[in-house]
Formats: structure tokens, sequence, C-alpha cells
């Protein structure tokens, strides 16, 4: 997936962007026609959800996929809430796609969702895709903890990415987690699980009182469930999913890494900016320093105990363990890559000269030189 964050939280009367990414088998791609978005309020997606699921999972019916005029809301006659939309989303690259929406000034502040309906094919059925969004009031001051982050990637970069983690980390981007119990949230109806970044593939396995659920919940692959009805206090709810340890967004910083150190290297006037433009002989040593860096990350992070619980719980014999594993794999990737290094600027174009005489004497050389110093 590309490295794109959606807004997640918004004030009253802000003009704010929102962000899908589309992947088929962990690949990114367009679907069939232009995706609607819709942007309800919390009763209005739970009643919308209620009877989808009972209709038909995770396919929508054609009554859902009807327009509205655009930017209209739905009076609280014709739904329990308001309904923005539906809006045309716009194209930004292959797989990823945006909607722009004003809120409203008057907008009552909570969580409202935004509802993507789309095709795979013309033939297929109409899935959806669901997002939150907070609403705050006009007066509040969001303090953002950390940036959004939003940078278009190409073949290469994406290629790179799914390099470094199917051959280089694989294992610290496919963490199994069993059995892990969900904790209620304030709001009684999202679940908290301990690890973000869930993997789409295979998908997550949620059971109900020790029993296997494929309805009535959305998992938003970052560690929280949402539950379209409240559960009773005696409910106990567990999942069974498959996370990674780095975000694509760390993945993209690693290969930056790699390239600022593959810039570094003498001569210092052969550089590139981007992963985008570099050249494929440099691909190597750009992706094994991403691995070195990520390495670095996993011994560093061992060091606390939520991190290191992932790979074990006595400290003595399992995480000690995986850090000096981690430490000798390190050091062998740091040994190939200095030796990459080396001669990875050496590699110069092929130089070839013509020379075009200006004056061409007559007849032999010889006898003219003679003619000339003698």
């Amino acid at each position: 997936m590309p490295a794109v964050m959606t807004r997640t939280m918004a004030l009253q009367g802000e003009f704010v962007r929102l962000y899908c990414a589309f992947e088929q088998d962990g690949v990114l791609c367009d679907p069939a026609a232009q995706p609607r978005v819709m942007i309800v309020d919390n009763n209005w997606h739970q009643e919308s959800s209620s009877s989808s699921s009972a209709s038909s999972g995770s396919s929508l019916s054609e009554t859902e996929m009807s327009t509205s005029s655009q930017g209209s809301s739905l009076s609280s006659s014709e739904s329990s809430g308001p309904v923005f939309g539906p809006f045309f989303a716009q194209k930004e690259t292959t797989g990823v796609w945006y909607a722009d929406w004003l809120v409203p000034a008057s907008l009552s502040p909570g969580n409202y969702y935004d509802v993507w309906t789309f095709r795979w094919d013309s033939s297929g059925d109409v899935q959806r895709l669901v997002f939150e969004i907070n609403v705050k009031p006009a007066t509040s001051f969001i303090n953002w903890t950390s940036p959004s982050i939003a940078q278009q990637i190409g073949d290469n970069g994406v290629s790179m990415m799914l390099e470094l983690c199917n051959s280089i980390i694989y294992e610290a981007q496919h963490i199994w987690v069993h059995w892990e119990q969900g904790l209620l949230k304030d709001d009684g109806n999202t679940l908290y699980f301990a690890y973000p970044n869930w993997n789409q593939d295979p998908r997550p396995l949620i059971r109900k009182n020790n029993r296997l659920i494929s309805t009535g919940w959305q998992a938003n692959m970052m560690g929280l469930v949402r539950l379209e009805m409240p559960p009773d206090p005696e409910d106990q709810f567990f999942a069974q999913y498959q996370f990674k340890y780095f975000s694509d967004e760390e993945l993209l910083s690693f290969l930056n890494e790699g390239l600022y150190m593959m810039n570094a290297i003498p001569p210092a006037s052969m550089y590139y900016t981007s992963i985008e433009n570099l050249p494929f002989y440099w691909r190597a040593g750009v992706v094994l320093y991403a691995g070195i860096q990520a390495l670095r990350r996993l011994v560093f992070g061992l060091n606390f105990a939520e991190r290191a619980i992932i790979f074990g719980e006595n400290w003595d014999n399992h995480v000690q363990s995986s850090i000096d594993n981690f430490k000798t794999l390190y050091t062998d990737y740091m040994t190939l890559w200095l030796e990459i290094s080396k001669n990875i600027k050496k590699a110069l174009p092929g130089i070839s000269q013509f020379v075009t005489p200006e004056y061409t004497l007559p007849g032999g050389r010889s006898r003219w030189f003679r003619y000339l110093y003698k």
C-alpha cells in the first residue's frame, strides 16, 4: 500500500480530503468504475451495515449506490441522521482515490463514516469500504501527534518495498497473533487490540464467546474493530490476525535512508533525489541498507516490554536469543553492504572518440614530413 494517511479528524467548517487505497491480492489496482463516497453518521452506518450484512455480507445492494444531488444532506425524515453525498471519487494514482468534503459549520460534533462503494468488475458485486472520521467543534484546537504523510510512489518504489518485505524482513512483516482478547473502549462499540498494521490477507478472524462470527463487525486494520451492535456486558471477543512490525511509511523511510547513504559514497557529485529515478544497479545496495535500518529498529525495540513480548515472554531465553540473532544478521548485512559500496560508483559509461582531420595532406605522410623538417 502507498504511504497515504487519510484524515481521521476534522473541524466544523473545514475542508478535508479523504483517501482510499484499493488492493487486490496485495497489489494496488483501480476499480472497474469510478468509486462513490458517502459521509454518514453512526446511526445511519449501523442501520445500513445491519441491513446489508443480513442480505449479502460484504456486498451492497443497488439501492445503496443510487445517487442523490452532490453535496446535499438527506433530511432526518429520510434517514436516522445526516447523509452527505454520494460524491464521485477522483483518481490520484493507481489504486489511490480521494474525495473532497466541506464539513458543514452546523454539523453536530461526533463520529462520522466515509463509505466507499465500488466494483472490481462491471458484473461483480458492489463492495464497500468504511473509514471513520471524528468531527470536532470549530473552536477546538487539534494537536496532531504526528503529521499526515502523503507521497506518490511509482512502480520502482512499490517493487522495492515488496522486495524488502518479502526477502529481507519477511518474518517481521508477517507476525501471527492468536486468541487475543479485545478491550472494549468507552463508546461501547469499539474493540481495541494490541498491535496495528494488520495484513489484509489473510483476513482477520473475530470470535464472540468462542464462536466465529463473519458479519457484524468492521476492522480498520490498525488495531480497532467496530461492532455494529453494542455487545452484552458478559460478551467476550477474541481476534486472530497477522500484523506488520513496520508500517509502509517506515519502510519508505528505510529506503530513503538507503538512498541517502548511497549518495554519500564518493564521488558525491553522482547522486539521485528519489528512489523512483535511481539506476537499476543501485537497487541491491538501497534495499540492503534499508534492511539494516530495520534490524537496528528491531534490536532497539526489543529493549521495551511491549515490543519484546512479540518474540517471547521470557527475557533471559526467548527475547535475548532473538536480539543475538538479529545482531548476527545485522553484522552479516553490514559486511555485505560495505563490500557492495566499495565499487558501486566505479561503473563508468563507455567512452569513445571520433577524430575528423581539418586538413588532408596529399601523398604519403613520411615524404611530407621530410619536406617540412629538413
